[in-house]
């Protein structure tokens, strides 16, 4: 039997692992919708990754495309000594990007959608490895695929997955030996090319762990596709390079992954004006039924430009909507926004379109990131914000679940396309008006060099900077409602009844 191949770009996405069988062939994911590596403990291809919070001088990157069609968000990291490999990473992404843009019809709906995170496999001091995780949608459901590239830091040269192994004809042997044990997978198709290879790894005990792509070698609905080749067996396979990868990740401390759990039930019964906003309800600090407010908020951060941000908000309030695996890479900069007053709202932890999912993914990628900015700040977000400002009834009901409030906003100067930062500054101040929710990118440069500008020209202009709470007090704010503007629009009309 032959697969349909998935649409291949430099990157890949980790498919969710449910219950697994011996050979490491995991069973489906209801919608091809990943979580992030839930497997058992004893499963042989369960990968272990690095904290990137414990990694100094990691800035996320992102590449983030319209909020309409087609969507596009590509994350990947950079490191101050992997000079070679961070290159290479933005080469790929930004061809990537270009690629899937120029060749996808837009005329769909749901919009076709291509989105990239990532993992540390490891980080040594003469090893790096990163794991890319793509997916793309095409209407019906997510197809994904890997990618494993590693890092030599004493030569700075980047190395493909498929150049760990010595004898790509042994290991394709190897690996037919194992996936001939499911009949549903078609372990002919397996041979020796490095395409097919390209996502190769270890597990904690050291085993060579071989990653296929969504109908590479079985239909995309099986999920996750994965072999482990004993130690004993991978020996004779890695190169001398590929065995100080293995020693890397045996090293490696693995990160904790944020627990998924809903809120309490008195948690769930504070929701609303008594709980949204705690850390910036002062007593006397803004009444914008009477004071000309505006929300400024900040999306996808933090990357390596949400301290400038904040630098230029100085004594300004804002809200920032937090990608969860951003987020994951720099708690510190959640600190600070907590500590400067300002709102840390959720973001999803891979920005990916929440009406292309099933209610269990939607409320996966919105819960991890309620845990770890909960973690990181010791509050839990009351706001969220869909990715595009897509929302459908399923989402709307999960983020109730959650004591979430969905907030849009109805000022878009385009910012995450610009590098000319005086654009930016025209565009904001000629569009905004009282209560207007602003939406703005702490991951691009030129909306942090127009910053400065912005906020000086609102306060000129008679405005007082607020987070998004503070424009909806003393009523206050209601889970599971969509907001995009303050004032008599409050309350969004976008598959939203008025209350």
């Amino acid at each position: 039997m032959a697969y349909m191949p998935s649409l291949r770009f430099s990157g890949g996405i980790a498919l969710c692992a449910a219950l697994c069988v011996g050979c490491g062939v995991t069973s489906p994911a209801s919608d091809g919708q990943p979580d992030d590596e839930i497997t058992m403990a004893s499963e042989p291809t369960m990968l272990t990754y690095v904290d990137p919070a414990d990694v100094e001088g990691l800035a996320p990157q992102t590449i983030s495309g319209d909020s309409r069609q087609p969507h596009l968000h590509l994350n990947y990291p950079t490191l101050p000594f992997t000079k070679a490999l961070n290159e290479r990473l933005h080469r790929d992404m930004a061809k990537a990007a270009a690629d899937y843009t120029a060749h996808t019809t837009t005329d769909r709906f749901p919009a076709p959608e291509y989105n990239v995170d990532w993992q540390l496999s490891a980080v040594a001091s003469d090893v790096v490895g990163v794991r890319l995780r793509t997916g793309e949608f095409g209407g019906v459901r997510w197809a994904n695929s890997t990618q494993t590239l590693w890092y030599d830091r004493t030569a700075g040269r980047v190395f493909e997955s498929a150049q760990l192994v010595n004898n790509l004809n042994l290991l394709s042997a190897l690996v037919k030996q194992h996936l001939d044990r499911d009949p549903a997978v078609d372990a002919d198709v397996v041979h020796p090319d490095p395409l097919l290879f390209d996502s190769l790894n270890f597990n904690s005990r050291g085993d060579l762990v071989v990653e296929f792509d969504d109908y590479q070698v079985a239909p995309g609905s099986m999920g996750r596709i994965a072999a482990a080749i004993p130690r004993k067996d991978a020996d004779a396979l890695l190169t001398s390079f590929g065995r100080r990868a293995r020693h890397a990740v045996e090293r490696a401390i693995p990160a904790t992954v944020p627990q998924i759990v809903p809120m309490s039930s008195s948690e769930r019964s504070s929701s609303g004006a008594q709980r949204l906003g705690s850390a910036n309800n002062r007593p006397g600090r803004v009444d914008c039924t009477v004071a000309n407010c505006v929300a400024l908020t900040f999306d996808d951060g933090p990357g390596p430009y949400t301290g400038r941000v904040l630098d230029a908000l100085r004594h300004e309030r804002a809200t920032f909507f937090t990608v969860g695996a951003n987020a994951a890479a720099r708690p510190d900069l959640l600190d600070r926004m907590r500590d400067e007053g300002h709102e840390v709202a959720n973001h999803t932890w891979s920005h990916r379109d929440l009406t292309t999912m099933a209610a269990n993914r939607v409320f996966d990628q919105l819960s991890r990131t309620q845990s770890l900015i909960k973690d990181a700040t010791g509050q839990t977000p009351t706001l969220a914000r869909a990715p595009y400002g897509a929302t459908d009834p399923n989402v709307t009901e999960v983020a109730k679940e959650l004591g979430l409030c969905l907030v849009q906003w109805n000022v878009d100067p385009m910012d995450w396309q610009s590098d000319n930062p005086s654009a930016i500054v025209s565009a904001t101040l000629s569009k905004t008006r009282r209560n207007s929710i602003v939406l703005l990118h702490d991951t691009n440069p030129a909306t942090a060099d127009a910053l400065p500008a912005i906020v000086a020209g609102l306060a000129a202009r008679g405005f007082t900077l607020v987070t998004v709470p503070e424009l909806y007090a003393p009523a206050g704010m209601t889970p599971g409602q969509t907001y995009d503007a303050g004032g008599r629009a409050s309350v969004s009309r976008r598959g939203q009844p008025l209350p």
